[in-house]
């Protein structure tokens, strides 16, 4: 096994990585009350006065302000970070369905403090049907997420999305410039009616409502997946599809375990675990780990392959922490800007492109023996940055937030503009002396998101 000096803890390579010797350098976990009580200085730090009556707090960053709002709201509502999630992404399906929808795909990593797990949730959408359209995944994944680790009724935790969709809603900078380089996607149902009315696409800010994705949601809110994976909702979706009414029906998500990276001290590295991805990821990160600091991170990309082949499929995520230790990290696609750029009449809805690769996004956690999580974060590719975009977004980010020598906003606005893929960051460090945990939201300042920090009030 081989330690080295990474994120502050003593880091212990997988077994995924050779044996090799090399010098450790070890840090004290008391390092962490003196970066903590910097975060003071730092914009979006909080909780570092260590006051053991502090009011607990919770932290929530994504690709879209829309969707960070909506985390905030259900986190504030005494919400966990999987009703939270589930919140975020219904409302990403509305406000960026160039990268997520309700008939699209993604992957989600998940902690539960309280009974120690870490899980992956599989929902890709991986090639069926006609012209390499994907059965859907986001909807029933999001709730099989929610009911599996849930505090709030999932009624509380759709109504936002269905909210968004029928009330204008202002356009995001993010929605913007998909528009704007794949409207001639939009083909000729409701999506293109609401964004793109007069065959050009709408700009930033400007209030779009979409009545038939709030009357689909509404039905969501009511009755759950159902609502789109049975009865009329379901023939149509298969018929856009090329598929059988049967197989839309039968998708469905699937738990399972995740790639794992021991940081010593009790901490652990999870990436989600997939059949497309391998154990690349664990394998790249480890040996970035024992590389010089200046090569880590091109070390990392040349192990995932970034920069060159086709480009992955636009992506977006999100990461959300809780005050009782869950955790949540998700990245979402459409398989192509707006999916195949068929709508399902009737839904508002717009069919997925298929996928054969992980690369589009990189969702992954860290917790602690001590039943804590303290880091959270997704990459997702921009869709024009090559191969393995999302994870080596996540590995720009990750790397240099997790070692502790800069805080994720500071690195996030360091990060060249031609850098693969965007990153959305939570990052914590936590006080020794009684444990209370310092954390910063950080969106990439390059694809317009947001992140919030949400004070509890008992």
């Amino acid at each position: 096994m081989t330690e080295t000096s990474l994120l502050g803890f003593t880091t212990i390579a997988p077994s995924v990585a050779r044996d090799r010797s090399a010098p450790a350098l070890r840090h004290s976990w008391r390092r962490w009350g003196t970066i903590a009580i910097a975060a003071s200085l730092i914009p979006a730090c909080v909780n570092t006065k260590f006051q053991t009556s502090a009011a607990p707090r919770a932290f929530v960053v994504a690709d879209d302000p829309h969707a960070a709002a909506a985390g905030r709201d259900i986190l504030a509502r005494g919400g966990t970070a999987a009703d939270a999630a589930a919140a975020m992404g219904l409302a990403m399906a509305v406000t960026l369905p160039s990268r997520a929808g309700l008939a699209g795909g993604g992957v989600c990593v998940a902690y539960n403090g309280a009974t120690q797990e870490v899980r992956t949730l599989d929902f890709l959408p991986r090639p069926t049907g006609t012209n390499g359209a994907a059965l859907p995944g986001t909807l029933r994944a999001l709730y099989a997420l929610q009911a599996a680790a849930g505090a709030l009724r999932w009624e509380q935790v759709a109504v936002g999305a269905e909210a968004l969709a029928r009330q204008p809603t202002p356009v995001s900078r993010a929605l913007a410039q998909d528009l704007q380089a794949g409207a001639a996607r939009l083909g000729n149902g409701a999506v293109r009616t609401a964004f793109a009315p007069d065959g050009r696409p709408v700009a930033a800010g400007t209030p779009v409502a979409q009545p038939e994705l709030a009357a689909i949601l509404a039905a969501v809110r009511r009755g759950g997946f159902a609502a789109l994976h049975n009865g009329p909702a379901a023939d149509a979706l298969a018929a856009t599809l090329g598929t059988d009414a049967a197989a839309v029906r039968t998708a469905a998500p699937r738990w399972g375990l995740t790639q794992k990276v021991s940081l010593g001290q009790g901490a652990t590295l999870h990436f989600a675990d997939l059949p497309e991805s391998g154990d690349t990821l664990a394998r790249a990160w480890t040996a970035a780990a024992e590389a010089d600091p200046a090569a880590r991170t091109a070390r990392a990309r040349s192990l995932l392959g970034a920069g060159a082949g086709t480009a992955e499929a636009p992506a977006a995520g999100f990461a959300v922490m809780d005050a009782g230790e869950q955790a949540v990290a998700c990245s979402f696609t459409m398989g192509g800007l707006f999916g195949s750029g068929r709508s399902v009449p009737g839904t508002g809805v717009l069919a997925a492109t298929g996928v054969r690769s992980a690369g589009f996004g990189a969702p992954a956690v860290v917790a602690t023996m001590l039943n804590r999580s303290i880091w959270a974060g997704a990459g997702s590719a921009i869709g024009t940055d090559g191969a393995a975009a999302g994870p080596a977004a996540l590995f720009d980010v990750g790397l240099p937030a997790l070692e502790m020598k800069s805080f994720p906003a500071q690195i996030q606005a360091a990060r060249p503009a031609a850098a693969p893929g965007h990153a959305a960051v939570v990052g914590c460090v936590v006080s020794q002396e009684n444990g209370v945990r310092a954390c910063q939201s950080a969106p990439d300042p390059r694809g317009g998101g947001a992140g919030f920090d949400v004070e509890l009030v008992p």
